[in-house]
């Protein structure tokens, strides 16, 4: 029987996030944060210092590691069994992390921003997530792909491949087709709908969606506050179809989603 589901806690510590953006610089704030997701039943948390969101700027490496240092160091003080994972592009940032206790690098950019990343996470022995970050993304733009499920298929086999030359094991690896990333809600759609094709691939998918309004034939009239229903639908899918990793911001409706699915569908 396949390993059950989990939930990637999101720790945003940015001021530009497209979603709970400066809500947890305070580091108080921070903490409580962390202490609320440990408590319904999150084991894994993502810190992240830039934001991604479209037209996102880059951050300099001083002001992330400033920023995720003192987390790391707060989530191992109060509980050493939680795994953590850092949203970096950076290879200095991920060094650095690694070394402090993060077990896994998730790269937005599939490690193709930093030439060095793949190179440090293999030093580590670290896990790392591989996203697709189309360079429309930062311009606000869209990709034109004629199959994006043929395009992200290249995409992951090259990654996979040159993380493999530096010995990074292929159970390490975890792909995130990187649902909003510069995509029409279209593609969107289409990845999300062949979730199992992406894990029959690559076997470790981590997916996304969590409060983005990622296809406008989906989100007709919603309201911000009811973005929390569908991210509970995708989580209790992306179960159903076998995803290793979810990312969200709220753990318990989440949390919850999986369990339901999990008991009704798979054990």
């Amino acid at each position: 029987m396949r390993n059950k589901t989990k939930l990637i806690g999101i720790l945003n510590l940015t001021t530009d996030s497209f979603s709970d953006a400066g809500s947890y610089i305070d580091i108080s704030n921070a903490k409580k944060h962390i202490d609320q997701m440990i408590e319904q039943g999150c084991t894994f948390i993502d810190i992240g210092a830039e934001s991604t969101k479209p037209g996102f700027r880059d951050i300099d490496v001083s002001t992330q590691i400033k920023k995720i240092i003192p987390i790391i160091k707060y989530i191992k003080s109060i509980n050493q069994e939680i795994s953590i994972s850092i949203d970096t592009r950076a290879s200095e940032v991920a060094d650095l992390c690694l070394e402090h206790g993060a077990s896994i690098i998730n790269d937005v950019s599939g490690s193709t921003h930093d030439e060095q990343m793949l190179s440090v996470v293999s030093k580590h022995n670290a896990e790392i997530i591989l996203g697709h970050l189309p360079k429309e993304h930062q311009k606000k733009d869209l990709m034109i792909s004629s199959d994006i499920l043929f395009t992200l298929t290249k995409y992951f086999d090259q990654l996979i491949s040159a993380a493999e030359t530096y010995g990074i094991d292929n159970t390490k690896i975890i792909i995130d087709p990187s649902i909003c990333f510069g995509k029409s809600g279209a593609d969107n759609i289409k990845i999300l709908k062949n979730l199992d094709y992406f894990i029959k691939r690559y076997n470790r998918v981590c997916i996304g969606v969590s409060n983005k309004i990622f296809s406008s034939e989906v989100f007709k009239d919603i309201k911000d506050s009811e973005l929390d229903i569908v991210s509970s639908a995708v989580s209790s899918f992306a179960t159903f179809s076998g995803v290793e990793f979810i990312r969200v911001h709220k753990i318990e409706p989440n949390h919850d989603a999986v369990e339901v699915s999990w008991k009704t569908y798979i054990s």
